[in-house]
């Protein structure tokens, strides 16, 4: 019902001020504002209720409102909902705004108006009020004046919404994993060396190596001698002495191979196809492994050299608050889904200051048709070791599967690449590109905004830089977490397994158990021991919302079996 404190505009149509006016029409009321009409003049309310009759909304929608104007058609809107959608309104402007909060229906008085001043009140709505889906409505012409923020606002819901299915749909494949390898990875990190103690400590140019087809380029010009005036300067140096090379394990072997020992290699991957990255020569055991809690345990143990653990923080869990709490977690490093991204902050971890240089090359986020990754790495070796007559040596099917494209690289030729490499050089752009002294020096690839430099040319000014000057570096690698580490390690992976046999036997024994409380409900006592410790569940395709406890208290013994078993394990190692 419009209200009766707004005067109605009947001078032909044209707004005698620059505030909204009401416009009487044949069959309502309309808006008049910056002598545009906001909804049809002859009938208002018939655009936007013929809109909402055709609407399906299906459970766990989130609506978007934009400019509500009048709210003409919202009751009708709400009644299609069901209990888990969600309207939310915008108005990005400020008349309107202060005009359209008189016209909140009687039935909605909870409906709230969102503006430029609340968004990130209404981004840490959207990111702890998980939805399916996101759709929009334009309720009124008052979308014309803010085009660009509306399709934003609409743009980073869908992100937002996209992005927490896609790390369920992780979570849900790799959940149990990635928990497992944290549990064995424990007994490493007692004699591991402190991430943090390693701050600083690289004073040289740093080049961050992924595995991307310009690696094979970047690999000929390190193996080049260092020249002065057209003349060797010293003719045991080459090119890669200048550099602290930091690479990404699948870049291992294409160095080896050209007798360039890495400096770092940088681990994440959490499977057990990483291991053939790691096929080499004895070399290996003195390169100092960045290796992430959740990656592969058996990784450190191949290597056999200095080890530095580091988190990705893969999700929101109790789990991992818990180790921070107890002051077990290594530094966290934000989840960034590729070795590349994670090589990339660990360089600027380790630069003394922002002065250092740091150049990157193989981060490529493409690849041409057939080849997907340079020489020598496993993926090229195993389409090697896979030719024959009838298998062409080129991996021509990678460039047609789904979700797949085209796209222009940096040095002009055409490039494929996917939906998630995509996805991974924009996370790379909207990290890096700003950041000082940091330099593009691959020759294909996926354009990342950042200041491309040739890596020969830049060499030059690097001439005389000292071999050494990454001691710091190297004097920090003999340092080794302290003894009271190894007992805080011990006595929570005790606790846990006294936790995890205590929940066993609740859930073997009910109200017989021996652990059972008779002061609280049974239920209560599960959950209170369950909630502790999403790692029995993160992975569950139901850890959202479960919707059948009994299924869910079954699926969770069996877990607690699982890692119980690997707690045991670790604790005989720990006290070996």
């Amino acid at each position: 019902m419009i209200k009766d404190n707004f005067d109605i505009s009947a001078s032909n149509g044209i707004s005698k001020t620059d505030a909204p006016s009401l416009y009487e029409c044949r069959q309502g009321v309309s808006v008049l504002y910056r002598e545009r009409f906001l909804y049809s003049k002859y009938d208002p309310s018939k655009s936007i209720l013929n809109i909402i009759s055709n609407l399906t909304v299906t459970p766990g929608t989130l609506v978007l409102v934009m400019s509500p104007a009048l709210f003409l058609g919202y009751t009708e809107l709400t009644q299609k909902l069901s209990d888990q959608c969600k309207i939310i309104c915008f108005e990005f402007d400020k008349q309107l705004y202060d005009f359209s909060k008189n016209y909140i229906p009687q039935d909605s008085k909870d409906t709230k108006i969102y503006s430029e001043e609340n968004i990130k009140e209404y981004i840490n709505f959207i990111n702890t009020n998980h939805f399916r889906k996101v759709i929009r409505i334009d309720f009124s012409g008052g979308t014309i004046f803010n085009k660009e923020k509306y399709d934003n606002i609409f743009s980073v819901t869908q992100s937002v919404i996209d992005q927490f299915w896609k790390n369920r749909l992780t979570l849900i494949r790799f959940g149990r994993i990635f928990s497992k390898n944290i549990f064995k990875n424990l007994v490493h990190l007692a004699d591991s060396i402190p991430f943090k103690s390693l701050y600083k400590t690289v004073d040289k140019p740093i080049l961050v190596l992924g595995a991307g087809e310009s690696l094979d380029k970047t690999i000929q010009t390190l193996k080049e001698k260092k020249q002065c005036g057209g003349q060797d300067t010293d003719s045991d140096k080459i090119f890669r002495d200048i550099f602290f090379i930091l690479c990404v394990d699948a870049a291992l072997n294409p160095l080896l191979e050209s007798n360039i020992i890495p400096d770092a290699v940088v681990a994440v991957e959490c499977q057990s196809i990483i291991e053939k990255a790691y096929i080499g020569k004895s070399v290996l055991s003195k390169v100092p492994l960045f290796s992430d809690l959740v990656s592969r345990s058996s990784i450190p143990k191949i290597l056999g050299g200095p080890v530095s653990f580091f988190v990705s923080e893969y999700s929101n869990m109790t789990f991992l608050k818990t180790l921070s709490e107890k002051e077990i977690l290594p530094p966290v490093i934000k989840p960034l889904g590729s070795v590349g991204l994670v090589a990339s902050e660990i360089a600027l971890r380790l630069r003394k200051n922002d002065d250092v240089k740091i150049f990157f090359s193989g981060l490529d986020f493409s690849f041409t048709a057939g080849i997907t990754h340079a020489k020598e790495t496993p993926s090229h070796k195993r389409q090697l070791f896979k030719n024959h007559r009838l298998t062409s040596v080129y991996n021509i099917d990678s460039a047609f599967e789904p979700g797949t494209s085209q796209i222009t690289g940096k040095n002009e030729r055409r490039m494929t690449t996917s939906k998630a490499l995509i996805s991974y050089a924009l996370l790379f752009t909207e990290q890096f590109s700003d950041i000082k002294n940091f330099f593009d020096a691959g020759v294909s690839g996926v354009s990342l905004n950042a200041k491309q430099m040739d890596l020969a040319s830049a060499i030059k000014d690097f001439a005389l830089i000292d071999k050494n000057n990454d001691s710091l570096f190297k004097e920090k690698l003999s340092l080794k977490n302290s003894n009271e580490l190894k007992n805080k390690i011990l006595t929570y992976i005790k606790e846990e397994k006294e936790e995890l046999t205590k929940l066993i036997d609740l859930l073997s024994l009910g109200n017989k158990s021996r652990y059972r409380n008779a002061e609280i409900t049974l239920d209560t006592q599960l959950d209170l021991i369950i909630t502790g410790r999403d790692y029995l569940y993160i992975h569950f395709a139901d850890a959202q919302k479960n919707t059948n406890r009994q299924s869910f208290l079954n699926r969770i013994k069996i877990e607690s079996n699982i890692f119980l078993k690997q707690l045991k394990t670790a604790q005989d190692m720990m006290e070996k």
